[in-house]
This record gives structure tokens, C-alpha cells and sequence, in this order.
């Protein structure tokens, strides 16, 4: 009888905590099951706490979305403005208002890792073309198109190559060359597919250009290898369906990698907005009749590119008039420097001493004669011839 009283505790138990639990979604399907006309469709069971946690969890999170709808799977890739703590990792990976904030959105998409499991991404694109990000990514989502890594690079500062190598799909990005179409990345016109797999590979005539270097092992792209986008790759028919075109099939500059939106709008770039003000206030002048001083930007000069095999010749300039440019003349002030009384210093008298000079009558030269007297001297006198006489054992 005791066990049987325990057992009945125990179902009593469970019967409430599952009416706790399911009570509301039976309640409210309930009538439709009596519904003799059957016109209510059938409510699903609501994930709206599962959506809200996925809107809140960081990226690279992996999440369940088991059961969803198709309204509240699409209500898991959304978009918002750039808050202040979105811009501090912006500058982390070199963003320096290349162009105004308010113009760029912050994606959160879902998409399936290399294992297929579901992953929260995220993702900077310019503002004008934010919906079509999310459009695409959810296309590629329910087709279970798999994705290496999608954060944002700022975890990689501005080494822009290492995001790269880490095969991380990316949008607006910064320190990209021309080929990488640098300027549309810096724009947020365009997004980077698994770049590892994908890289660019430019074809200089005798060597190959790649980028980032680590695609190496991926140059040969006659093979049907996972995760490389080719022509027939859904991710270029998904990208194509929302304006953007595939940059693989340049020739001699293939950028596998590369989607970029068609209807990308004329540059504005700052630094035209400083040169047309510039021309503008150097016409004008301020309230004490100056012309404002203007910083003058000048266009990048290009040097001739001369091969061995080209001669160079300098354009004849004699027929061009030179334009005469008037100097202005300007008066110096005459300065007039006061005279100033030199003091008169007497210098003491020295006296100099007389010093004889040899008149004209001296010779010029001095003549030794053969007696060895000079002119004027008595001859010297001459010792007779002495004889010694011989003797014996002499000379």
C-alpha cells in the first residue's frame, strides 16, 4: 500500500509539472482539434526564448535551431546599426572613418561549420546592401552550404592576411591591395567566401601571385575538392539572386574568393570632400580681406615606364609661351645709422736707427788671384825653396 501511495505521489507529480510546462500550447491547439471547420492552421510550438537567446549569443556560438519555423529560423539573421562598442572593433582592425559609420550595418547570420553544425556568424557590410547580405547567408543556411569561420577580423587587429589564413569569410575590411578589390572591401561592397580555399591567384606571365599565401595548396582547381567555389558553386548562384557577381572566372586575375555587388555607387572619398572645400575657400575671403589658407592635394605623378629598346624624347618646349609673372615690388625702409665719434689715439714717436748702406763704389764682386789675395790686399810673401841634405837612410 506504501509503495503504491509513493508511486501515485510520484505520477501526481510529473501530470503537474508537464501541465506547467505544455498547459499554454495544449490550451491553444485544443480548439483547433474541435474545430469542425478546420480554417485556423495548426500553431507550432513557439521557440520565441530559443530566437532570443541565438539574437544574444556571441559569435562562433554553436546553436539548436531543431523545430524552428521558417519565420523564426529567417528572424535569426538580422541587422543593426554601429553602436559605439561595434566601433571600438572596428579600429581595432584599422577602421579610420574611410567612411562614416552610420553608412555600415552589423550582420548576424547562421550558417553551418565544416561538421555541419549550426554557428552563429557575424559580418560588417555597407548599410545599402545589408538586407541582401542577410538574404544570401540564410539561402546558403537552409541549403546546408557549409563555412569555415565568420567573425569579424578585428580578433586578428589589422593583420588583415592572418583573418585570411584563418579562412575567415569577411566583409569590410581594411589594407587590401587593388586586386583584393581593396577599395569595395573598405566600402563594404563585398564579402570574402572561405579565402583559404579560395584564394586569388594572379597570373604575372612567369610566376604566380597568391593571396593569402597559405592558398598554396589550393592552386589546382581542375579538381572537385570540398569547399572550393567554381562556376557551378551554389554560393555564385546565391550571391548572383541578391546583385552580386563572382570574381573566379577573371582570366589571369582569378579571385575565387571574391563577390562583390554590382550597383556599387560612385566613390565620395573624404579626401575629394577636402579638395572641393579647399578650391571653394581659397576663392573666398575672410572679414579682413585674406584669402583663408587651404591645404592643396595633389594628384599622384606618374613616371614613365622606359624599356631598353625605348628612346625617351624630351618635348620641345620653345613654342610655348611661359605665362610673365609680375613681381611685387617691394620698398625696403631707409634705416639711418647714427655716426659715431671714432677717439683720436696717439701713437708714440719710435725712433728708427740709421743703418748705413755700402755705397756705389764697393766692387760687385770679390776676385781671388791665383796667390790667393783678393783685390785690394798686399800679395803675401813667399818662403824661399828649403833643401835638406841627404842622409843616410833618408828619402
Amino acid at each position: 500500500m506504501l509503495t503504491l501511495l509513493v508511486l501515485g505521489a510520484i505520477l501526481a507529480g510529473g501530470v503537474g509539472y508537464a501541465g506547467l510546462k505544455y498547459g499554454p500550447s495544449l490550451f491553444a491547439i485544443i480548439p483547433q482539434l474541435t474545430n469542425n471547420e478546420k480554417t485556423a492552421p495548426l500553431n507550432r510550438i513557439s521557440h520565441a526564448n530559443e530566437v532570443k537567446k541565438i539574437k544574444e549569443a556571441n559569435a562562433l556560438d554553436e546553436v539548436s535551431v531543431t523545430g524552428f519555423s521558417d519565420e523564426e529560423l529567417r528572424d535569426c539573421f538580422f541587422s543593426q546599426s554601429i553602436d559605439d562598442k561595434l566601433k571600438e572593433r572596428l579600429v581595432k582592425m584599422g577602421y579610420a572613418d574611410q567612411i562614416p559609420a552610420d553608412q555600415l550595418s552589423y550582420v548576424r547570420v547562421l550558417y553551418n561549420d565544416f561538421n555541419g553544425r549550426a554557428t552563429v556568424g557575424e559580418i560588417v557590410v555597407n548599410s545599402a546592401v545589408a538586407k541582401q547580405i542577410e538574404n544570401v547567408f540564410y539561402d546558403l543556411f537552409l541549403h546546408k552550404y557549409q563555412i569555415g569561420k565568420m567573425i569579424l577580423p578585428d580578433a586578428y587587429g589589422t593583420r588583415i592576411s592572418e583573418s585570411y589564413a584563418d579562412n575567415n569569410t569577411v566583409g569590410l575590411a581594411f589594407n587590401l591591395t587593388d586586386d583584393n578589390g581593396g577599395s569595395l572591401h573598405a566600402r563594404g561592397y563585398a564579402v570574402d567566401l572561405n579565402p583559404l580555399y579560395n584564394p586569388l591567384i594572379k597570373d604575372n606571365g612567369s610566376s604566380l601571385s597568391v593571396f593569402p599565401m597559405e592558398g598554396q595548396l589550393y592552386l589546382d582547381r581542375t579538381i572537385n575538392a570540398d569547399h572550393y567555389i567554381h562556376a557551378n558553386d551554389y554560393a555564385v548562384e546565391a550571391f548572383k539572386k541578391e546583385g552580386f557577381s563572382w570574381k573566379g572566372n577573371v582570366t589571369g586575375l582569378n579571385d575565387y574568393k571574391h563577390f562583390e555587388y554590382s550597383g556599387v555607387p560612385a566613390a565620395s572619398s573624404t579626401t575629394n570632400t577636402q579638395t572641393s572645400q579647399s578650391s571653394s575657400a581659397s576663392s573666398q575671403k575672410d572679414s579682413t580681406g585674406q584669402t583663408p589658407s587651404t591645404q592643396t592635394v595633389s594628384e599622384p605623378v606618374q613616371e614613365p615606364v622606359v624599356t631598353p629598346d625605348q628612346n625617351v624624347t624630351t618635348p620641345d618646349q620653345s613654342g610655348v609661351d611661359q605665362p610673365a609673372i609680375d613681381q611685387p615690388v617691394v620698398d625696403q625702409p631707409a634705416i639711418d645709422q647714427p655716426a659715431v665719434d671714432q677717439p683720436v689715439v696717439n701713437q708714440p714717436v719710435v725712433d728708427q736707427p740709421v743703418v748705413d748702406q755700402p755705397g756705389d763704389d764697393l766692387p760687385g764682386e770679390i776676385i781671388i788671384n791665383p796667390d790667393g789675395t783678393m783685390n785690394g790686399e798686399s800679395p803675401m810673401p813667399v818662403e824661399p825653396d828649403v833643401v835638406y841634405p841627404e842622409e843616410d837612410g833618408g828619402f
